[in-house]
């Protein structure tokens, strides 16, 4: 799978778009845990520190960091951070 390496951007179309870099670091911040032990590839309910609280915090930090509204269902249902990634950023500019 190709991940996109941009920045938050807006195109020419009004679709949003964010780097892999930026999400993995905002994730990483919403668990609390260091953002250079996890990549695209990391199954996140396999963390040591993962917790149901972790699906809330994951759910805040879209909304406040990526003004995207997921679910808990949106996280359950993804098994890697690319996968989740993919998700937030197919809903981008659409909240």
């Amino acid at each position: 799978m190709t991940y996109s390496k941009v920045a938050v951007t807006v195109t020419s179309n009004g679709v949003y778009r964010v780097s892999i870099e930026r999400f993995i670091d905002r994730f990483a911040y919403a668990i609390e845990v260091e953002p250079e032990t996890l990549s695209v590839d990391t199954e996140y309910k396999e963390l040591d520190v993962w917790d149901s609280l972790n699906t809330l915090s994951v759910i805040a930090m879209a909304d406040a960091d990526f003004d995207v509204a997921i679910s808990g269902k949106d996280v359950e249902s993804t098994r890697t951070i690319g996968e989740l990634w993919q998700r937030v950023e197919a809903k981008l500019g659409k909240s």
